[in-house]
């Protein structure tokens, strides 16, 4: 919890490489605690933030795979369809958009406008 926290607090403050080096470290140390989905989701965006999609994709679509049943797991997968249509894979990104809509038909409000504005620009049908 304390290591979660301060790499937390590394993204909080934009210390982007930082937070990277403490979420990797701390998914290493705690892959089976109940925040390494979380962990692994700010991982993501700590890639995403630097524009280094291809990493942001691969690491959100393994906390897709390892962390199925997070709270953190529906913006994980949105966060995947958004970085793969920013990668121009318009397809795979449509793709992730729709399994996420079977995964989670209970979406948070805020989740689920932002993934049909998503859909909507990404022209998913």
């Amino acid at each position: 919890m304390e290591r979660y926290n301060y790499a937390y607090s590394l993204l909080i403050k934009v210390r982007l490489d930082e937070a990277e080096a403490a979420f990797q470290e701390f998914i290493s140390a705690h892959g089976d605690d109940d925040l390494a989905g979380n962990a692994q989701y700010w991982l993501g965006e700590t890639f995403y933030a630097r524009n280094k999609l291809s990493e942001a994709a691969r690491t959100f679509l393994t906390g897709i795979q390892r962390y199925p049943d997070s709270g953190k797991a529906p913006d994980t997968m949105l966060k995947l369809g958004i970085t793969l249509g920013k990668l121009g894979q318009k397809e795979e990104a449509c793709a992730a958009f729709l399994e996420m809509t079977k995964l989670f038909p209970n979406l948070r409000v805020q989740v689920k406008k932002r993934l049909q504005r998503e859909m909507k620009s990404g022209g998913c049908g």
